[in-house]
């Protein structure tokens, strides 16, 4: 029995359908690949239903990225029949993919990019109540969430705390929709 797998430096979101299974990998930042280049490309991959084939898998689609990769969710909201990728990029910039078009040769792929970030984008969740919400965090405390239903609008979560400093990670409550917590380097969870 073999197994499959990819051959990438990247930053992985599991597709959030039922059937075929599909996973993005968005090339990850800090970190050489291989080839030594510096071009940032988000893939989507199909995993086989069989072990008959086993290997590298080859990408089923790619696109083009701005700037390298921190995280990479992905939500099955949206309009678009694989719902919605979203990327958060070394720098600042958070932006949103069509799946379908990125499988479909990647030409109009984008939906939305905003630089509403003033530093890396380290935390990036959507929230598993209301799926049309995301959160983003990032360097020097800042904490948006944003509305893929109402045109990728983005608000602030609140006033800045003192004690964040730069936001590592951040996760949505899985019971109460409204509670999002955010960590930080400097050793806060708030």
């Amino acid at each position: 029995m073999g197994y499959h797998f990819i051959e990438r430096t990247a930053v992985p979101a599991w597709g959030p359908q039922q059937g075929e299974p599909l996973v993005a990998a968005g090339t990850v930042a800090g970190a050489m690949d291989a080839s030594f280049s510096n071009t940032s490309t988000l893939e989507i991959f199909r995993l086989p239903a069989s072990d008959d084939a086993a290997g590298a898998l080859a990408a089923a689609g790619q696109a083009e990225a701005a700037a390298r990769f921190q995280r990479l969710a992905w939500s099955a909201h949206g309009a678009q029949a694989l719902g919605v990728l979203a990327g958060g990029l070394e720098n600042g910039d958070v932006t949103f993919w069509d799946p379908q078009a990125i499988l479909d040769g990647g030409k109009d792929a984008v939906l939305h990019t905003s630089s509403a970030h003033t530093g890396a984008v380290c935390g990036l969740e959507f929230n598993p109540q209301q799926p049309g919400l995301m959160a983003s965090g990032a360097t020097n405390g800042e904490v948006f969430v944003w509305d893929i239903v109402s045109e990728y609008k983005s608000h602030a979560a609140g006033a800045r705390s003192s004690r964040m400093e730069n936001v590592t990670d951040l996760a949505w409550n899985n019971q109460v929709q409204h509670i999002l917590v955010t960590a930080s380097n400097s050793g806060a969870l708030v």
